[in-house]
């Protein structure tokens, strides 16, 4: 007869099983609740543009302005830049001229020379009186160390920092500013995809044997006002103080028409993708695309092929094997095969990191800013874009475009097909975390 005897109960050996397999199931539930919640499951909203009008008839222009929501302005081009030493030249040129304010946005920074340079010249401005204001991105900032900010601020500029961590919401975080922006005095902006990094003069790590591929672009005029008006907003919503009696009036003859696309993150609304979107469908003969992170959506796409089958001349220039992000170009190789065997032309950039943000529609409507051709610029990113018809604009973008084009190597659809299987799986793998990417 059993010890325990007849009557006893056998109790369960392991109940510790049980709790640990409720935890792991509540580890697993909890955060699937949480993407839930916050739309992670939602069904995309698809729409279709039909009888775009083409460039030169005048309902485009209004036709953008209202389904992408773009401010008209007007402004004079004061400069285009290309490669690290002549936009940072440019932008502590600018600092220097400031008389009343200095308002600079942007997303990523690093320690090193170049950092060190824009520190020495806002601290300069900060201390003869100058109003010195910084907004950073929390995230892409975050390898500067805090002694550096002190010493701004010791100096009196005023630093703040775009949507810090917040424990309360945190998958907010993934919503950041990634805007280039720098005005001086409300009459001058510098717009562009740069940092404030060594990064920029080429990075021996990632391949690089030339600085990176990038240009800004400045202007004065209205466009500048209405730009210190984009940094306010932002520096308003992260509890800063705006003071409106600083503002400057216009001084300026300037006419040349300028259309501001602001993007701020949303579901799935995005005026970034709905412009990109207007001008290909509205191209004739050519849709010329500059983009480092090119991870286009379907409607991207197959408006894109769309062009191409009727005879347009598409050609995408990104980033090639000299990268700071590789799971994005293994992502976005994996969405080139119609593409590619529709006919668009995609060349990657061989001496250095591709950065630059451009789309050229025709020969009289170009569009460049901050925006990048993927998911994380079209939903989750503040950003900023100016739209114009202003020929010698154009003109640069057109030589900045072919110059590059002959520095890179242009796939071909077998090419393609004959990629590695580490590739691939890395490439499908990215194309799960698009979104974050």
């Amino acid at each position: 007869m059993s010890k325990r005897g007849r009557g006893s109960k056998q109790q369960p050996r392991t109940p510790w099983l049980k709790w640990l397999g409720a935890g792991l199931i509540m580890l697993l539930l909890v955060p699937l609740g949480l993407l839930y919640l916050r739309g992670a499951f939602r069904q995309s909203v698809t729409y279709s543009l039909a009888n775009v009008p083409s460039l030169e008839d005048d309902r485009f222009v209004r036709m953008v302005m209202g389904l992408s929501s773009s401010l008209p302005t007007n402004g004079e081009l004061i400069g285009f830049w290309i490669g690290a030493d002549a936009i940072y030249a440019a932008r502590l040129e600018a600092i220097r001229q400031a008389q009343r304010s200095i308002q600079f946005e942007t997303y990523y920074m690093t320690p090193g020379q170049r950092a060190d340079e824009f520190a020495a010249a806002l601290i300069e401005q900060a201390t003869n009186g100058v109003t010195v204001q910084l907004l950073v991105d929390n995230h892409g900032t975050g390898s500067i160390p805090d002694d550096y900010w002190q010493r701004l601020t010791n100096a009196g500029a005023e630093v703040r920092f775009f949507r810090e961590f917040d424990w309360r919401a945190p998958l907010d975080y993934n919503s950041r500013t990634h805007r280039k922006l720098l005005v001086i005095d409300g009459q001058q902006v510098l717009i562009g995809g740069a940092g404030v990094s060594d990064d920029w003069d080429g990075d021996p790590d990632i391949g690089d044997v030339a600085p990176w591929l990038e240009f800004e672009v400045g202007y004065t005029g209205p466009i500048a006002s209405l730009m210190e008006g984009f940094f306010l907003q932002n520096w308003a919503y992260d509890g800063g103080r705006v003071d409106l009696a600083q503002a400057m009036p216009i001084q300026s003859d300037a006419d040349v028409p300028l259309y501001i696309t602001y993007n701020a993150a949303s579901l799935d609304e995005s005026a970034i993708r709905m412009l990109f979107q207007l001008s290909f469908m509205a191209a004739a003969d050519r849709i010329w695309i500059g983009s480092p992170y090119f991870v286009p959506d379907t409607p991207t796409r197959d408006t894109l092929i769309d062009a191409k089958e009727r005879g347009v001349d598409v050609r995408v220039l990104t980033m090639g094997e000299s990268n700071d992000k590789p799971i994005v170009r293994f992502a976005s190789r994996e969405l080139y095969g119609p593409l590619l065997a529709a006919g668009v032309e995609i060349c990657e950039y061989q001496p250095s990191m591709m950065h630059a943000k451009l789309a050229l529609i025709d020969s009289g409507w170009a569009s460049t800013g901050s925006a990048n051709f993927d998911p994380r610029s079209y939903f989750h990113n503040d950003e900023l874009n100016v739209s114009t018809t202003y020929p010698p604009l154009i003109q640069h973008l057109d030589r900045f475009f072919v110059s590059a084009l002959e520095d890179s190597h242009c796939l071909t659809y077998s090419e393609w097909q004959s990629r590695s299987w580490t590739e691939i799986v890395q490439g499908r793998f990215g194309l799960l975390f698009k979104d974050l990417l």
